[in-house]
């Protein structure tokens, strides 16, 4: 949910005026779409985390799978919702289609949901059997929140939120990798890409993934999008970052995750001050 404030602010939405109510159309639109997703995927590994996670709420029968099922579909209507709303005050108070990126990231999420969730849309077995894609797939979902907080204050087809977006899909996919390593002896249902080359050339995987995100921070600096000097607020991710590679040698994959973890909130954190400040060249 916070993502999509952090996603306007990175384009400089501090200076914007009039920006309050489709920021928060888009910002509950986000809200209600992750939750109703967390709630479904909740829903469709119930076995797997009776196993690997047998304190959660679906899996320890605190809630049952009836009640997770209306609250996922009630939360999907209200980020429809919201959508609609977003369509509506766009075209009356700007118009000629300035919606239009919104609703396409919309649909991205809602495509990469369903073929991350369900056999057969349009993927069999979907994204979360197949490895790799599937963690690509996740992290993709979850770096759009970035550029469709972007979008809510006009800024959704610019280059720099999308190179932001493309960093944090790559911290995610690793730490993705990283969890699955984790959780192995539970995903007898899927076909995880540990599960798949091994957990040591897993973390491998994961460790390519951190350094794809270390160069992918640099690209707003190299393409000029960013003055070089505001490198200096990236330097705590970065710092995160080259960290990842001790924990992965040694296995230690909780400590690796929250490497990942950190760095990515950090890095949200350092975009998201180059946008608060002037821009100095």
């Amino acid at each position: 949910m916070l993502t999509v404030p952090l996603g306007a602010l990175i384009v400089g939405a501090a200076s914007q005026n009039n920006i309050a109510i489709p920021l928060l159309l888009h910002t509950l639109s986000v809200a209600f779409f992750m939750a109703g997703w967390n709630a479904l995927n909740d829903l469709l590994d119930i076995n797997a985390d009776r196993i690997n996670h047998p304190t959660r709420p679906l899996a320890s029968g605190a809630i049952s799978e009836r009640a997770a099922k209306k609250f996922s579909l009630f939360c999907f209507s209200l980020s429809t919702i919201m959508l609609a709303g977003i369509v509506y005050h766009t075209e009356q108070t700007i118009g000629h289609l300035e919606w239009l990126d919104s609703v396409l990231i919309w649909g991205i999420a809602l495509i990469l949901m369903s073929a991350y969730e369900f056999d057969g849309i349009p993927f069999k077995p979907c994204l979360k059997k197949t490895g790799l894609f599937g963690n690509l797939s996740v992290s993709g979902l979850i770096a759009v929140v970035i550029v469709f907080g972007a979008a809510a204050v006009g800024h959704g087809t610019e280059l720099f939120p999308w190179t932001v977006a493309i960093c944090a899909m790559m911290i995610g996919t690793a730490r993705e990798i990283i969890k699955d390593v984790e959780d192995m002896e539970g995903d007898s249902e899927r076909h995880t890409l540990p599960m798949k080359i091994g957990s040591e050339k897993a973390r491998m995987v994961a460790w390519i993934c951190t350094l794809l995100a270390f160069i992918s921070m640099g690209m707003p600096f190299a393409l000029d999008l960013l003055p070089l000097a505001y490198i200096v607020f990236l330097t705590p991710a970065l710092i995160y970052l080259t960290m990842v590679k001790a924990p992965i040698v040694k296995g230690e994959d909780t400590k690796a995750s929250k490497f990942l973890k950190r760095a990515l909130l950090y890095g949200l954190l350092g975009f998201t001050t180059t946008g608060l400040i002037p821009i100095i060249y």
